[in-house]
């Protein structure tokens, strides 16, 4: 395993900050009751609400003051049109809101995907909905409903993506149709063609979509190398390549450009536009077949003068010995080594979260070890089956504008539970440092290197605790608080980044009364 020569990877320990990370608890308030929490909306510049909606009467807006101590007011719109409707979501394009919904002719096997605007400043909903789409039957796709939407990092125009009701009811006989439609911040359609897919279902999984600032559409798929269309051959059983695919405008095509990595074998994927609008593939790769994580990858794309891509320029990132080994038990340490001379040392069930981009052209590539073990009990009449989440340590690597790996690090967790609700982490990024968030247990406040977490178990209190990476690479981490003794439940992955240095989510006290969690970094 190669090591990082750039600057030191690891502390002796994770040093205990300054306490620069503030936590405080809103004024009670009355519980919105029998309806839908929409989450947090920013509606102006410091002016922030907590939006409620109940199908066929109203959305509820609580608008905060700027500390967010108290609700400032509660606004009621109500939704007056036909029953038979469905909520697609509140949704703000630039500076602008609307209200999403589709509609269902079964008579004529017609779908309609419909924008009602909504006036943040007189809380009323427009009178005139603004026909975004209109297509034959459609299903959803992994069971995420019947549309998908994406912004351009710039939040000017929106993409909405559906599929088709399948023509064949077989996976290798289908080829999926997909309907791509592209709106500008006031909803005026920019672009709607529905696309048949190059390969079948049986052939190709679609794994993420994006839209850059420019209006291109892009999508990331999995391929089977055994194809209908490359043919099958014995070698290539069970392998798959990724394939980006840019929607072609003008003629209403997909636009392939296949992605290799040499040799490596890639673990995780996912597509995003940088601060320059230039759309970037990161994941995991492995050295070897159905190996764990051996580093990260970036590939970007070189455009000639007429927009297509002409080049690809990937970078390879391996994680270091000493980070992989790193608060593990020396067991473990032991079978890492016997690893390590099979040059198969690498990260288990590592699975990339997300993608950071920097100002200064770099980028924070941010995983988490997570996997489920499924228990099935039989007690001579009945089978149950019951299941154990892990959400364990965070693997963090930058990598510079020139391609090159600044840091790596790994946060050391080990969270387990027969739910979910408090278990993960809550991601911040503030003038460049990146702030993690998660409940522990206690006696990790300050462990070695040499030492492996004690467990936080789901449900069973633990202490907040902050983890700051500065964007030198220099880590630290302060407990903020025992959840136990202010009494009150959190879950960070419900956590909301509002502001610059700013992260709130609402608490219930009880059934009939809330209040508002804050974390201010100062």
């Amino acid at each position: 395993m190669k090591k990082l020569t750039l600057l030191p990877i690891l502390l002796v320990n994770l040093l205990c900050a300054q306490n620069n990370v503030k936590y405080s608890f809103g004024q009670e308030f009355e519980t919105v009751r029998k309806h839908a929490d929409q989450g947090f909306y920013q509606l102006d510049k410091n002016v922030y609400a907590e939006v409620y909606y109940r199908h066929e009467e109203e959305f509820i807006f609580q608008i905060y003051n700027e500390k967010f101590d108290n609700i400032k007011k509660q606004e009621t719109v109500p939704i007056k049109m036909d029953e038979g409707y469905s909520n697609e979501g509140l949704f703000c394009i630039k500076n602008d809101f609307f209200f999403l919904y589709s509609t269902w002719h079964r008579s004529e096997e017609k779908e309609e995907l419909w924008a009602l605007p909504l006036d943040k400043k007189t809380f009323k909903l427009g009178t005139k909905a603004i026909k975004l789409s209109e297509s034959s039957k459609l299903v959803s796709y992994m069971g995420y409903g019947k549309y998908s939407f994406y912004y351009s990092n710039d939040s000017t125009m929106m993409l909405m993506t559906c599929r088709l009701k399948p023509k064949e009811r077989r996976d290798r006989l289908n080829k999926d149709v997909i309907g791509f439609n592209l709106y500008d911040s006031q909803m005026k359609t920019l672009y709607s063609h529905q696309i048949e897919m190059p390969y079948t279902e049986a052939d190709m999984d679609i794994l993420d979509k994006e839209i850059d600032s420019k209006g291109n559409i892009y999508l990331l798929a999995k391929v089977k190398l055994n194809n209908s269309i490359d043919g099958e051959t014995k070698e290539n059983k069970g392998l798959y390549r990724y394939e980006l695919m840019r929607v072609n405008q003008k003629e209403h095509t997909m636009q392939a450009l296949k992605i290799g990595l040499e040799g490596k074998f890639v673990n995780d994927v996912i597509l995003s536009e940088d601060l320059k609008h230039d759309i970037i593939i990161t994941g995991y790769y492995s050295n070897r077949k159905g190996g764990g994580a051996d580093g990260a990858y970036v590939i970007r794309m070189e455009y000639d003068a007429n927009n297509a891509v002409k080049k690809l320029n990937t970078t390879y990132h391996e994680f270091p010995k000493e980070v992989l080994q790193a608060y593990e038990s020396a067991r473990t340490k032991r079978k890492m080594e016997e690893k390590e001379k099979d040059d198969n040392l690498e990260a288990s069930n590592l699975e990339l979260r997300r993608v950071v981009f920097g100002v200064d052209g770099s980028l924070t590539i941010i995983g988490e070890e997570h996997y489920v073990v499924e228990h099935t009990h039989y007690n001579g009449k009945t089978t149950t089956t019951t299941y154990t989440y892990y959400y364990n340590d965070i693997l963090a690597l930058k990598v510079n504008k020139e391609g090159k790996t600044e840091w790596c690090h790994k946060i050391p967790k080990y969270q387990k539970g027969g739910s979910t609700r408090d278990l993960g982490f809550h991601y911040h990024n503030y003038k460049g440092d990146s702030y993690f968030f998660f409940l522990d247990n206690a006696k990790n406040a300050n462990i070695s290197l040499s030492e492996t977490p004690a467990m936080h178990a789901a449900g069973r209190g633990g202490y907040l605790i902050a983890v700051k990476i500065d964007a030198a690479g220099k880590i630290s981490k302060q407990p903020i608080f025992d959840i136990k003794e202010e009494d009150v439940r959190l879950a960070p992955t419900s956590f909301e980044s509002v502001g610059e240095n700013l992260i709130v989510d609402r608490l219930k006290e009880d059934r009939k009364t809330s209040k508002v969690f804050k974390l201010e970094i100062k």
